[in-house]
């Protein structure tokens, strides 16, 4: 899910001027990975974190957990938004919990997808597209399914093994020169490199980029998705912060570091998956196939014209981050003091740093429901609440379900009919806290 640093293996020796000053297993940043600048401004500090997606068993629970500094940063120059410490992604991806093909929601925006690319650069059976980043294969299935060659890489060796009993040939490691050279001798070049919810992973955003210019083909193209930061200030998306995300972008970032490798943005686009996701194709610069399209430069000027590419937005959304954590906490804090029952549903990254943030565990939410197998038996990181399948909402049924995976909240709703046409309320925490109840004449014809 992210390129190996050479900074964590001991050989490397900290540079002077702090820029690579190594804490242990994580690495203290104080440059703009796309820029360098030094001009890193603090704007949210959600304090000392455990690593979200490292479940526990329950031999694990009284073991220390780890936990790391989350703190966000802006880049006075180029607008990027970073975290302050980059952790050893050997810690972080060697073995991983989230099954992309899991959601519903995200299967489809997967086969759209693969349609729509299909469609736009006319890809035929002969033509390689490439993921980088695989998980289980869920969209590079989409592509499979309608005839193109396809290639995974990625890192986490569960879900390279799981790719590849599906036949999806897969490469199990990071993404880099060598992943690429690797792939261009054994299926030559690709029409399509693809990466969706990766390259927010990436420290090396440059040698990232640099390894996909090397695999594409003249005619070639680069899409992928990260999520938007316009809607992280908007929606004060704050959950999305964790140690895995390590940049949180906007266009003007993403321009800068493609420009400086020898890429160009031909098309940007929006969509409402995961809260909100920018999808960015680029060219090879100078190819000449596709001309840019007005997109690029309508994003740009709404971005500027939301005032981020200054620092007010951001305070003013970590403002608002404090108001979240207060109103959640109370009325959470309320039900349970008034005898009712509460638990959540979606064992999500996000979810896990809600909950550790606004401290509500086990003496306030009794169970977290996921429909992933891996994820059921074991425990959350931090505040360790149990993981249980469905079948035990309605067996052991609360009357409140905080949902805490809200960017498929509609989705969740549905997996759930039966718990709310039996009168189960539904908590949405996120962009603002409010209550969703079944209406009684749904509750009368449930049809």
């Amino acid at each position: 899910m992210i390129q190996s640093h050479k900074g964590f293996d001991g050989s490397h020796t900290p540079e002077i001027n702090g820029a690579n000053e190594i804490n242990g297993p994580y690495r203290i940043v104080h440059t703009c990975r796309v820029c360098g600048s030094g001009s890193l401004t603090p704007y949210l500090d959600l304090g000392l974190m455990p690593l979200v997606n490292r479940y526990l068993s329950r031999a694990e629970l009284d073991i220390e957990e780890p936990r790391f500094p989350l703190k966000v940063l802006l880049c006075g120059t180029c607008s990027l938004s970073q975290l302050s410490v980059v952790i050893d992604p050997r810690v972080l991806f060697s073995d991983y919990s989230y099954f992309s093909s899991v959601s519903q929601t995200f299967q489809h925006h997967c086969q759209i997808m693969a349609e729509s690319l299909q469609k736009e650069f006319g890809l035929s059976p002969s033509d390689l597209v490439v993921e980088i980043a695989s998980n289980d294969g869920c969209l590079l299935s989409k592509f499979k399914a309608r005839g193109m060659r396809v290639r995974g890489v990625e890192p986490a060796r569960n879900l390279a093994r799981l790719t590849e009993g599906e036949g999806i040939p897969t490469l199990c490691e990071f993404w880099g020169k060598d992943a690429a050279d690797k792939i261009a001798a054994m299926d030559g070049k690709a029409k399509v490199v693809v990466a969706t919810n990766v390259l927010a992973h990436v420290d090396d955003v440059h040698g990232f980029i640099g390894a996909v210019k090397e695999l594409l083909n003249p005619k070639g193209v680069f899409v992928f998705e990260v999520p938007y930061m316009v809607h992280f200030i908007d929606r004060t998306e704050f959950d999305t912060t964790y140690h895995e995300h390590l940049s949180y972008f906007l266009l003007r970032p993403l321009k800068r570091v493609l420009e400086a490798n020898g890429m160009q943005i031909v098309d940007a686009l929006e969509f409402s998956i995961h809260g909100g996701t920018l999808r960015v194709i680029a060219q090879i610069e100078g190819s000449g196939q596709l001309k840019p399209k007005s997109s690029v430069r309508e994003i740009l000027e709404l971005e500027e014209g939301k005032g981020l590419y200054g620092t007010a937005p951001y305070f003013l959304c970590a403002d608002r981050v404090q108001l979240i954590r207060e109103e959640l906490s109370v009325f959470v804090k309320g039900l349970k003091a008034n005898g009712r029952r509460i638990a959540a549903y979606g064992a999500s990254a996000k979810g896990n740093i809600l909950l550790n943030y606004c401290a509500l565990g086990p003496e306030f939410i009794d169970y977290v429901v996921d429909d992933t197998p891996a994820k059921q038996g074991k425990f959350y990181p931090g505040n360790h609440l149990p993981i249980v399948g469905r079948n035990v909402l309605h067996a052991n049924k609360p009357e409140y379900l905080l949902l805490l995976a809200w960017n498929f909240a509609e989705e969740l709703m549905r997996n759930t009919a039966e718990y709310g046409i039996t009168g189960g309320r539904y908590v949405i925490p996120i962009p603002a806290l409010h209550v969703v109840a079944v209406s009684p004449e749904k509750r009368r014809h449930p049809s």
